[in-house]
């Protein structure tokens, strides 16, 4: 992480500084995304299998070959994008 001397520069360009660290810590950020087994998806979610299912129809989420690996993974960012609806129990 780079630091910034307050008293040596002007405001432009404290914000110009601060701007290009943000992108680049924004850049490392997402470069993390996870691999997640269909299991794991559906724990973090809370989703039904169908649900998924459809995510995956609809192009929402895109199965990743991993080598070395049986089943397919799925990314953490692209899982996170699908909508899970509750349904409320009347009594």
């Amino acid at each position: 992480m780079e630091t910034i001397l307050l008293n040596a520069i002007s405001v432009d360009e404290f914000m110009d500084k601060l701007r290009v660290m943000i992108k680049e810590e924004l850049k490392i950020a997402l470069q993390q995304d996870q691999l997640l087994t269909k299991e794991g998806a559906l724990k973090m979610i809370g989703a039904s299998s169908v649900v998924f299912l459809k995510a995956i129809n609809d192009g929402i989420v895109k199965p990743q070959l991993v080598k070395g690996r049986k089943k397919a993974m799925y990314l953490e960012s692209e899982v996170l994008k699908i909508d899970v609806r509750r349904r409320r129990i009347s009594s």
